[in-house]
């Protein structure tokens, strides 16, 4: 009986030497890849590409903008979303500023899979009608989108360059110089900006319900006769068609000049 005792307790301890190595190799193991996946973050940051781990934060972070906003997007909430700690994000984001520059870039890669200059059989003012629809439709697709994309940096939100770079050449090639391109594509690009932020910063039907527009505009008489029954329409359609209306207005004006 002793005999036996003394094996099942040899068996035991060599047992938790097993269990004891595995959990030391584990914890190596552990080391050795997240050295590898260091290693290969900084290479894919010199090529300029967010990493693995990069893209699964970005691409997170978009799914709380879609949610509730820009506002929405905290450190602590990303980080429960990730089932990772806060801290950890600094390895991969110095800031939430860098951050939204990476998902300004996404939102623009979603729309602009493929970004070309105008063709020859191709007007400037199609192409450039075309090309701000596409930046509206980009920054529609999530709330808050104007104001990721017009407060991104060139860097690295690239694509916004390459929008530029692309009007440049589509303008320039018609005959215009370069700096009236310029001053055509920064003043419609400022322009879609600037309408699609007012869009969806507009007040929610509920909210429009409780006000009293005619009252407001009693003491604007001018105001109130410019507006006419079709500025009632809240519809995607109508912002469409108003949106079109302002920007035809800066091709119209840029091509008589």
């Amino acid at each position: 009986m002793m005999r036996r005792d003394k094996f099942e307790r040899d068996m035991a301890k060599l047992e938790a030497a097993r269990l004891h190595t595995q959990q030391i190799m584990a914890r190596e193991q552990e080391k050795i890849n997240r050295r590898f996946e260091q290693m290969q973050e900084k290479l894919e940051r010199k090529a300029g590409k967010p990493s693995v781990s990069q893209q699964r934060i970005i691409e997170a972070a978009l799914e709380l903008l879609k949610e509730d906003g820009l506002a929405s997007i905290t450190l602590r909430k990303l980080a429960a979303k990730l089932d990772m700690q806060a801290p950890a994000l600094y390895w991969h984001f110095k800031n939430k500023e860098e951050l939204v520059d990476h998902m300004a870039e996404a939102i623009l890669e979603k729309e602009f899979v493929t970004l070309e200059p105008r063709t020859d059989d191709e007007t400037w003012q199609d192409w450039l009608r075309n090309h701000m629809v596409r930046l509206r439709r980009a920054m529609l697709a999530y709330p808050d989108g104007a104001r990721v994309v017009a407060g991104a940096h060139l860097y690295p939100a690239v694509t916004l360059a390459k929008s530029l770079e692309c009007g440049l050449i589509s303008l320039s090639s018609a005959g215009l110089s370069l700096k009236e391109a310029r001053q055509i594509m920064t003043t419609a690009t400022t322009y879609t900006f600037g309408y699609v932020i007012e869009e969806q910063a507009a007040p929610t039907d509920e909210e429009m319900a409780q006000f009293d527009l005619s009252e407001f505009l009693a003491p604007y008489p001018h105001m109130a006769q410019a507006l006419g029954p079709d500025d009632s329409d809240r519809s995607a359609a109508a912002q469409e068609r108003d949106y079109l209306a302002g920007l035809d207005y800066i091709i119209r004006g840029s091509a008589a000049e």
